[in-house]
């Protein structure tokens, strides 16, 4: 049985006898390449926040996985009448147009000065008043513009899609919207921007992401430092599109700055974790954001890029923000250097198979949450 075959078989399984994904999942290159193919190239993945893209002309470069390897660079940028993505490569000759983030009034190439505007029609290029078009027309930037990449903004963060026939993200996400909606999360200020490199799967990083079961010891000096927060995990069955826990503890503390009254009851005392499918994680609390955007570098490689932001309330209230941020990011320090050996420890092992697949824990219900959605496009 190929491992596509047991892929599809898994597909189908009910969380009471769901496993680990087949072990050659996480090590095949012809699955990556799969997943690349139907999962990367097809469906919505998010490169950036509103909250960075505040004035006209500010931008964020994001590279994407694409089939056969390798990245695609694309950049946002908030122009006069919205937010637009395009493919950060001249139209000329190739040059890369932009890099990193920041603010252009117009996206000029650093190779031969060709000038786009923010929607990217072409404003012109130099030197082109003798060049003639593939017809034999006088040359004319009227004709030429940067490809645009398909967007969709949802709850502060923008999302794109490489398909161009792809179904809408957000008609998807409404069971999502009606948990994270209440947070006004775009409003959170960034703090922290990262890019990192882990020798491990994506699909392990995915899933110790959604796993509420390794909490109690892998984070025990760290999430746990406080006590053991399994007994107020709550955990929800989720879709072909997304899935989420939360963490509620009754008797814990008011999350929300004094005067801060975006959230209701229990709400002030949640945390909640969450998945847009493929690779989209956060953790969202009413006082700070982490998020994470999740993909393949190869198999046993994968390109994290992750923020930390924090709710405005909770900055202004603070007594000195510097401290505040600096905590949070020892913590989001801490977690990391928790679970970078478990996850590269997993992918060392499956090169190994020398381990049965046993049950999961309802702890684990979002880790089958996505093995099914993966497994359910792969098998398509």
């Amino acid at each position: 049985m190929s491992v596509f075959d047991e892929l599809r078989a898994h597909a189908s399984l009910p969380f009471e006898q769901a496993r680990m994904l087949p072990i050659e999942a996480y090590s095949s290159a012809e699955v990556l390449d799969a997943e690349l193919a139907t999962v990367f190239a097809r469906d919505w993945q998010c490169v950036a926040r509103t909250a960075d893209l505040g004035d006209v002309g500010d931008y964020v470069c994001a590279d994407l996985p694409v089939p056969g390897g390798g990245m695609r660079s694309i950049v946002v940028i908030r122009g006069e009448d919205s937010i637009r993505a395009f493919d950060n490569v001249c139209i000329h000759r190739g040059a890369q147009l932009l890099t990193g983030s920041g603010n252009e009034s117009r996206i000029t190439c650093p190779y031969h000065a060709w000038v786009y505007r923010h929607d990217g029609s072409l404003v012109g290029g130099p030197y082109m008043a003798e060049s003639t078009e593939a017809d034999g027309e006088p040359f004319s930037p009227d004709r030429h513009r940067l490809p645009e990449v398909r967007l969709e903004v949802w709850n502060g963060f923008v999302f794109v899609n490489l398909d161009s026939v792809a179904e809408p993200l957000g008609p998807r996400l409404t069971g999502l919207d009606e948990i994270v909606g209440r947070f006004d999360m775009g409003s959170y200020v960034t703090v922290r921007a990262e890019v990192d490199v882990w020798p491990t799967n994506w699909k392990l990083l995915v899933e110790n992401f959604m796993d509420a079961y390794h909490v109690f010891k892998v984070h025990k000096e760290s999430f746990g430092a406080d006590g053991d927060s399994t007994g107020a995990t709550e955990m929800y069955p989720g879709t072909l599109d997304w899935a989420h826990h939360r963490v509620v503890e009754a008797d814990g503390p008011d999350l929300t700055a004094d005067g801060d009254d975006r959230l209701d009851g229990e709400w002030r005392r949640t945390i909640v974790l969450a998945a847009v499918f493929p690779g989209f994680v956060i953790q969202l609390q009413p006082d700070w954001l982490w998020f994470l955007r999740i993909a393949p570098v190869g198999t046993d490689r994968v390109r994290i890029a992750w923020q930390v932001a924090v709710a405005p309330a909770t900055l202004e209230a603070a007594d000195d923000p510097d401290d505040l941020v600096a905590g949070i990011n020892a913590l989001v320090d801490q977690v990391n250097s928790e679970d970078h050996p478990i996850v590269a420890g997993i992918r060392r092992s499956v090169d190994r198979p020398q381990f049965d697949r046993a049950p999961l824990s309802y702890l684990e219900r979002n880790v089958h949450d996505f093995d099914r959605y993966l497994a359910t496009r792969l098998s398509r």
